[in-house]
């Protein structure tokens, strides 16, 4: 027999032996004698052996319920651990595995609550994605995929968090930081719904018996494996040792732990823990947890009792490592609010606040916009400063005072002192701030509204620095808030400014400014930018005046506005500017013309908004946008500084309005102005608005035209329904655009509009049918355009006296008399045919002069007689020698010739005749010329 076959039965031999014996119990030496006895070719037979003898092993049945409980609780964890080590990519992967777990869970549980462990999950995932966040340059050091599992874990957490909102905040009242507590009341409810289950599941004392060898060489490798990082040699010796005496797949199959299981699993998890540094306030709370807090290389952190004799040691220390290269922003703001609870006074409170705030803005740099939750906490931060200032004020802040380092604040007892510091440059950080935060966020998003609330504590928050640079005498500073107060104020309306004015007065607990002495919305805004004008330097006091003109603008001053722009003398040196006054200029010409249109002046109007739209560029001169030169391409660099410099969209002005309003005054100058062109060709015919002339070109042009659907359409169809006389199309094309619903007042605004295109639909009717009457009467007029005879009357009597008609009034017979010089060029045919008649006799002219330069060799004929009346040769010399220089042939012609006219009687008959024929030639010239003149 094989020895293969050998080992086979010998394996079935000692399986029968076994199975005989299973009722009485085998000696650890027995067991050592079978495993010794196969040879080492029979390795498949010992492995069949191991199979079979782990199917009399002891198993525990578990229900759905428990199963799914443990897979919740194992991905929950897997899911923390991978967290700590910022590994998105597995937590993406566990989660999506967890969701479907807990769903089914869900399920079986029937209403009872689920695992803690899954919650704190949650909890702790919503914490470090959203809550937390990263900036770019922390997403930038992890790996590419990690990123991208990030971003979707941030959304997945808004998403999904809202189902177990009450769990994850019950837990938050009382969270649980150890993972152990978790994992026994897990534990608790599993064992818990085993016991209901009792009478369906067999009990594990009745399943077949393990021997005691294997259950103890269990045990022993339990503990091995659980406590492998507190044995010493000799236990880890022994723990190998009983290792070998498990065979087959009986290491591995589950064991119901045991209590020192559970402690040894509860250190080596405490252990594992990544420690993170605590507040001072906690400290006392985490003495008797029986660890260490370890430091850098190992070393033990010594516990810091931070009083206020020793507080100003610590801030010089939290000072001095700001900047530096792994210092951590976020740990040095919670040891700054810990030095904040420990200030002994108001002097050491205020130092420490100060450095609070910088700390505070330093946390969120690197990023697009500083985090809501991080700007409250900074405005807070600064509110209380003011608050200490206040109600100290024997204190002041200023950029030039000596620094307090040393303990001599320590017995402050409410003397005079001053601190080293800026408060404006807090008030400006907080500001950019939150405009930066408007220009990244989407406008139309609630979002954006609720971010546009904090506006109205931003102000107060301005105001209440404005009071306290009032006091201290501080006016560089004070300049600066003022203007920040008048940016806040300049573009809304007097309606939205008081209910801004009246919650800042409830929240306000400073005193009067002497600088604003209260009143309506407009004294406010005169108080404070009159104090810019007297004290402020060229550039605030440049700002001030283009807010205060833009404000004047908006509520529809336009006179007072023109005239502060024309005294200011701004718009000679706003080219030489930097680019935010540039931009605050531009604003300011284009909210003067939307006023002046407001009001019924189109020319004005059309005037101040004509350079701005012409451009092609409106969103860029504007700052409401960033826009691509066909020529030229922004580099990144440039193209992220126009983005900073954009404009919040609330604050912006509608560029389809302003584009409206160019376009409807360029119609009501531009089609008089051709009509007048035409009818008078000496008139010069260049364009006064190129851009309309060329949308119209542009229409005209076109085969098919629909009917009208957007802005530019309409006035397009308006414009030429003006230029044929039918004003009432045009009326009806302008009142249809919908934009005109935006302004405060619309509907005055379109009866305004149509009285102008009834006025200008008069002036492009005569301007184009004068030629065609000797007289028009006032009546059939006023009649025609549904004018008063009045209107009508003042109206040609301008026109008259501006010389565009060339005509007369006769008020006895109400009529309009055209002159004689109008029937000249009585229709457009008789000017096509005068300009064609000028255009041939001028053509005829030249074709004259070259017939004379090539008959006469290259010489007009006046160049000719001079030279003969100065003494060279004549007309007869140059004939001879023509004649000489013939040859035999001309000569020959020319003495026949002679000889039969009589010798010279015939060559002075024949002199003659050329001369004649020059003198006809040169009179018939003369005559030409003298008719077209």
């Amino acid at each position: 027999m094989s020895r293969f076959f050998q080992n086979v039965n010998d394996s079935e031999s000692s399986d029968s032996d076994f199975s005989s014996s299973s009722d009485s119990e085998i000696s650890e030496n027995e067991l050592e004698q079978k495993q010794t006895s196969t040879t080492a070719s029979g390795r498949f037979a010992r492995a069949a052996y191991d199979s079979d003898s782990d199917t009399d092993v002891k198993r525990v049945m578990k229900n759905p319920r428990e199963k799914q409980m443990e897979e919740t609780v194992k991905l929950s964890t897997d899911i923390l651990k991978a967290m700590r080590t910022d590994e998105w990519q597995a937590v993406s992967v566990d989660y999506e595995k967890l969701l479907p777990v807990v769903k089914k869970l869900t399920n079986l549980l029937k209403g009872d609550s689920l695992p803690r462990v899954f919650i704190r999950c949650l909890a702790k995932l919503e914490d470090r994605t959203i809550k937390d966040g990263m900036n770019k340059e922390q997403l930038s050091k992890l790996k590419a995929a990690d990123a991208r599992a990030f971003n979707k874990m941030k959304q997945r957490m808004r998403k999904d968090n809202k189902s177990y909102a009450k769990d994850i905040s019950s837990y938050r009242e009382n969270p649980v930081d150890s993972a152990d507590e978790e994992a026994s009341a897990a534990n608790a409810v599993v064992e818990s719904d085993s016991d209901d289950e009792d009478q369906a599941v067999p009990s594990t004392q009745t399943a077949r018996a393990v021997p005691k060898a294997k259950q103890a060489a269990r045990d022993s490798d339990m503990d091995s494996d659980d406590s492998q990082w507190d044995m010493d040699d000799s236990e880890v010796s022994s723990s190998e040792s009983e290792d070998e005496r498990q065979v087959g797949f009986s290491r591995w199959l589950k064991k119901a732990p045991t209590k020192d299981e559970s402690s040894v699993k509860k250190t080596k998890k405490d252990r594992s823990q990544r420690s993170t540094p605590a507040p001072a306030a906690q400290a006392d709370e985490d003495e008797d947890d029986g660890f260490t807090t370890v430091g850098k290389g190992g070393k033990v952190a010594k516990k810091v009792e931070v009083t206020a004799e020793s507080l100003n040691k610590h801030l010089k220390a939290i000072r001095d490592a700001r900047g530096r290269k792994g210092t951590d922003k976020k740990e040095t703001v919670v040891m700054l609010d810990s030095l904040l609870g420990v200030a002994g006074n108001a002097l050491q409170r205020c130092k420490v606040l100060m450095t609070l705030i910088s700390a505070q803005f330093d946390e969120s740099s690197g990023q697009s916009y500083m985090p809501v939750e991080q700007w409250k906490r900074s405005q807070c931060s600064i509110n209380e400063l003011l608050s200490t200032l206040e109600a100290n004020r024997q204190l002041s802040i200023f950029e030039t005072a000596d620094a307090h380092d040393d303990d001599s604040d320590v017995a402050y007892a409410g003397e005079e002192a001053t601190l080293r510091g800026s408060v404006v440059s807090f008030i400006d950080r907080l500001d950019d701030e939150f405009t930066r935060s408007l220009q990244t966020i989407d406008p139309h998003t609630p979002d954006y509204i609720e971010r546009m609330r904090d506006s109205v504590p931003l102000y107060v928050t301005i105001a209440r620095a404005q009071s306290y640079f009032e006091r201290a005498g501080l006016q560089e500073s004070l300049c600066r808030v003022v203007l920040r107060r008048i940016e806040h104020l300049y573009y809304r309306t007097d309606q939205v400014n008081s209910q801004v004015e009246a919650a800042a007065a409830a929240l306000k607990t400073s005193g009067e400014s002497r600088i604003v002495s209260g009143g309506d919305i407009e004294s406010v805004v005169h108080g404070l930018c009159t104090f810019l004008y007297q004290h402020a330097d060229p550039l605030l006091r440049m700002r001030a005046m283009l807010m205060h003109i833009f404000n004047h603008a908006l509520h529809k001053r336009y006179y007072v506005a023109r005239d502060l722009l024309l005294m200011s003398h701004i718009q000679e040196s706003a080219h030489q500017a930097d680019i935010n006054t540039q931009v605050l200029y531009n604003r300011a010409l284009a909210q003067m013309g939307l006023a002046a249109f407001r009001l019924g002046l189109v020319r004005e109007a059309f005037e101040h908004t004509v350079e701005l739209m012409s451009s092609g560029h409106q969103r860029e001169l504007l700052a409401q946008g960033v826009g691509q030169m066909r020529t030229q391409q922004l580099s990144p660099a440039e193209e992220q500084l126009q983005r900073q410099r954009q404009l919040p969209f609330h604050i912006n002005i509608n560029l389809e309005l302003l584009e409206c309003v160019f376009l409807t005054a360029s119609m009501l100058i531009e089609i008089p102005f051709m009509a007048s062109a035409n009818a008078n060709p000496e008139t010069r015919r260049t364009a006064t608005c190129r851009v309309f002339r060329r949308m119209l070109d542009y229409n005209e042009r076109q085969v098919f035209l629909g009917p009208p659907e957007n802005t530019r359409d309409h006035i397009m169809a308006a414009a030429k329904a003006l230029a044929d006389g039918d004003w009432v199309a045009a009326r009806d094309f302008i009142q249809a655009i919908k934009i005109w619903s935006l302004l405060p007042d619309c509907e005055e605004i379109k009866d305004m509009m149509a009285s102008k295109i009834q006025i200008e639909a008069l002036r492009t009717y005569l301007f184009t049918y004068s030629t065609q009457f000797e007289s028009v009467g006032l009546d059939d007029l006023a009649t025609m355009f549904d004018l008063p005879r009045g209107k009508v009357y003042s109206l040609l009597a301008r026109m008259v006296y501006q010389d565009e008609l060339q005509a007369s009034l006769d008020e006895v017979s109400g009529v309009l008399v055209f002159s004689r010089a109008n029937f000249e060029a009585s229709s457009r045919l008789q000017q096509t045919a005068l300009m064609m008649s000028n255009k041939v006799n001028a053509f005829a002219d030249i074709n004259e002069r070259m017939f004379e330069l090539k008959n006469n060799g290259g010489q007009a004929p006046g160049d000719r007689q001079g030279n003969a009346d100065q003494g060279g040769r004549g007309q007869g010399d140059r004939d001879s020698r023509s004649n000489y220089q013939r040859g035999p042939g001309g000569g020959n012609r020319d003495a026949q010739r002679n000889r039969k006219d009589g010798g010279a009687g015939g060559n002075r008959n024949n002199n003659g005749r050329n001369n004649n024929n020059n003198n006809r030639r040169g009179g018939g010239n003369q005559q030409r010329r003298g008719g077209r003149q």
